[in-house]
C-alpha cells in the first residue's frame, strides 16, 4: 500500500516545495522592485526640490531688494523656466508681499495655517484651483519664501517606474500618493516600508508585497510553474519506477488483484457415464503482463500468508458472476458452480455477506452454488464458523469438502457441518492403475463416503482405467485432464456450445 501512495505524495511535495521556492523568489523580487521604485521616487523628488531651492535664492534676493516690477518679473520668469514649479511667494509679517503671479495673486487660500516647516503638503481645498500642492519654505531676515510645486509633478515622480509600487510621499503626518488628495498618515504606518530622503525632510512609503500571491505566481511565473509541474511528475514517476524494482511478492500480488490480473479459469465437472457437463469448478490464474501465467501453487500460499486471499477470492467471485450472467440462458437447471474458500476467508466477518451478495448477483437463480472448503489447512471449527456455513447452507448453498483425505480433521468437519459433497483428492485417484492392489486406499475412502450418504466428486481423472474404475463404483461426478484442463471463459463457452459427439480435446488448453 505504501509503495502505491509514496510516489504521488512525493510528486505533490515536490510541487509544493517548487511553488514555495518560486513564491519566495517572486516575493523577494517584488520587494526589491518596490524598494527600488521608492528609492527612484526619492531621487526624482530631490531633483524637484533642488529646483525649489534654487528658486528660493531668487526670492531671497528680491525680498532684500524690493518687490519692484522688475523683481516681480524675475519671480515669474524663474517659476516659468523651472519645469516643476508652480509659484514663488514672498511673505512679510504673515502676509503676501510679492508673488510670481501677475497682480501679486495667490493660489494658496490659507496662508495663516501653514506650519513653519521646510516642507508642507497642502490639501486641495486650500488651493484656488482645488489641487493639492507641495510647499517648499525658506526663512530669511527679509521674509519667508514659499515655492509651490504642483501635485502632478509629485504624481509623476512617484509613478516614474510604471510598476505600480503604490508609493506615497510622506511629509510630517501628511502624505500624497500616486493620485488623489493629501491625507493623514495615521498611526498604522510601518516604518520598515519607508525610504527616508537624506537631503530634504520627506520620505517615500512603498507597499510591502504579500508573502504569498497566486495571482503573482501565475502572472510572473507561469512558465516556471509548468516546469515545476513537469519536474514533480518526473519525480513521482522515477520514484514509482525505483520502488517497483524492489517490489515485494506480496505487493506484486496486491497490484495484480487491483489490476484484474487474477482471472477465473473453469474446469468442467463431468458425468462419467455420458460425458455431459454437470458443472464447473472455479480456479484462480495469474495472467502477469510480463511473466505470463503464474502457477497457483506459487501465489495462492502467498495470498494466504499475506492476507490477500480474501480480496483475491472476492475479485474472482464478481468475475464469475459476470461470466455466468453472460451465458445464463445456456446453463441447465442445477448447473454446479463451485468456488474454493480458504480458512481465513471462512473465519472472516465478511464471509456470509460476501456469499449472499455473490448469490444475489446471478441472473439464473436455479444454479447450484457450491462453497468448497479445503482440508489442506485447519479450519478451527467453532460455533461461529458452524453457524456461518449452516446459514449459507440454509440459504441454498451446497457445501463441499475439497481434497478429502489429505488434511487435518475431515471426520470432525463431516460431523459438525452440513456437507453435501466430498471431493476425493487426485492423490488417491492417481494411484489407480491396472494393478488390483492400486485401488485399496481409494476403496476405503469411497466406502466411508457411502456410509455417510455423501455425494462424491472424484478429482484428477486422467486415464481410461481410472474412469472405468469410478464408473464401476457409481462415482458419476468427475474432474480431470482426461476430460478437460481448466480453461478460460471463452473456451468454456465453446465447450458448452459444442455437440456431444465432438472430440472434447478440441477445447483442452495446451
Amino acid at each position: 500500500m505504501l509503495r502505491a501512495i509514496i510516489p504521488p505524495i512525493a510528486a505533490v511535495l515536490t510541487f509544493i516545495a517548487g511553488i514555495f521556492i518560486l513564491n519566495v523568489q517572486l516575493w523577494y523580487s517584488a520587494k526589491i522592485d518596490n524598494i527600488a521604485g521608492a528609492t527612484h521616487a526619492v531621487k526624482n523628488i530631490n531633483q524637484i526640490l533642488d529646483e525649489a531651492k534654487a528658486a528660493s535664492k531668487t526670492g531671497r534676493a528680491i525680498a532684500a531688494s524690493g518687490c519692484t516690477v522688475e523683481g516681480q518679473y524675475q519671480l515669474g520668469i524663474t517659476a516659468v523656466l523651472s519645469p516643476h514649479l508652480r509659484t514663488i511667494l514672498i511673505l512679510k509679517e504673515g502676509k503676501a508681499w510679492c508673488t510670481s503671479l501677475p497682480g501679486n495673486r495667490l493660489l494658496l487660500t490659507n496662508l495663516a495655517s501653514l506650519p513653519d516647516t521646510p516642507l508642507t503638503l497642502v490639501r486641495a481645498k486650500d488651493n484656488v484651483h482645488q489641487h493639492p500642492a507641495l510647499v517648499y519654505r525658506t526663512d530669511s531676515s527679509d521674509g519667508i519664501i514659499l515655492v509651490t510645486i504642483s501635485d502632478s509633478h509629485i504624481h509623476d515622480a512617484l509613478n516614474s517606474t510604471g510598476k505600480n509600487e503604490q508609493l506615497r510621499m510622506i511629509v510630517g503626518q501628511m502624505s500624497l500618493g500616486q493620485d488623489g488628495d493629501v491625507r493623514e498618515v495615521g498611526s498604522h504606518i510601518n516604518r520598515e516600508d519607508i525610504i527616508e530622503a537624506k537631503i530634504y525632510p520627506f520620505s517615500v512609503q512603498y507597499a510591502s508585497p504579500a508573502f504569498f500571491s497566486l495571482k503573482r505566481i501565475f502572472r510572473q511565473g507561469a512558465g516556471v510553474l509548468i516546469f515545476i509541474l513537469l519536474i514533480s511528475c518526473l519525480a513521482g514517476w522515477s520514484l514509482d519506477k525505483y520502488l517497483n524494482k524492489t517490489i515485494t511478492p506480496a505487493d506484486a500480488l496486491r497490484r495484480a488483484i487491483k489490476n484484474g490480473e487474477i482471472i477465473p479459469y473453469y474446469q468442467p465437472v463431468m458425468d462419467g457415464r455420458d460425458n455431459s457437463i454437470r458443472g464447473i469448478e472455479v480456479l484462480a490464474r495469474w495472467k502477469h503482463p510480463d511473466a505470463g501465467f503464474i502457477s497457483p501453487a506459487a501465489f495462492i500460499p502467498l495470498a494466504e500468508k499475506s492476507g490477500l486471499i480474501i480480496p483475491l477470492t472476492q475479485s474472482l467471485m464478481w468475475q464469475v458472476v459476470t461470466h455466468m450472467n453472460a451465458i445464463s440462458s445456456k446453463l441447465p437447471e442445477g448447473f454446479h458452480v463451485g468456488i474454493n474458500f480458504s480458512a481465513a476467508h471462512i473465519n472472516a466477518a465478511s464471509f456470509v455477506e460476501d456469499c449472499l451478495k455473490y448469490q444475489a448477483g446471478f441472473v439464473n437463480k436455479k444454479l447450484t452454488l457450491v462453497l468448497e472448503v479445503t482440508e489442506r489447512e485447519p479450519l478451527h471449527v467453532d460455533e461461529q464458523l458452524i453457524s456461518n456455513l449452516n446459514t449459507l447452507h440454509a440459504n441454498g448453498f451446497a457445501i463441499a469438502l475439497d481434497d478429502f483425505g489429505t488434511g487435518y480433521s475431515g471426520l470432525s468437519y463431516l460431523h459438525d457441518l452440513n456437507i453435501d459433497y466430498i471431493k476425493i483428492d487426485q492423490s488417491f485417484v492417481g494411484r489407480v492403475n491396472e494393478d488390483e492392489d492400486s485401488t485399496k486406499l481409494l476403496d476405503c475412502v469411497l466406502d466411508l463416503a457411502r456410509k455417510l450418504s455423501l455425494t462424491i466428486v472424484a478429482e484428477g481423472v486422467e486415464t481410461q482405467t481410472q474412469l472405468d474404475y469410478l464408473n464401476r463404483n457409481n462415482i458419476s461426478l468427475l474432474q480431470g485432464y482426461y476430460f478437460y484442463k481448466p480453461v478460460k471463459f471463452v473456451d468454456l463457452v465453446k465447450i458448452l456450445l459444442s455437440k456431444p459427439k465432438e472430440k472434447i480435446e478440441r477445447y483442452i488448453e495446451s
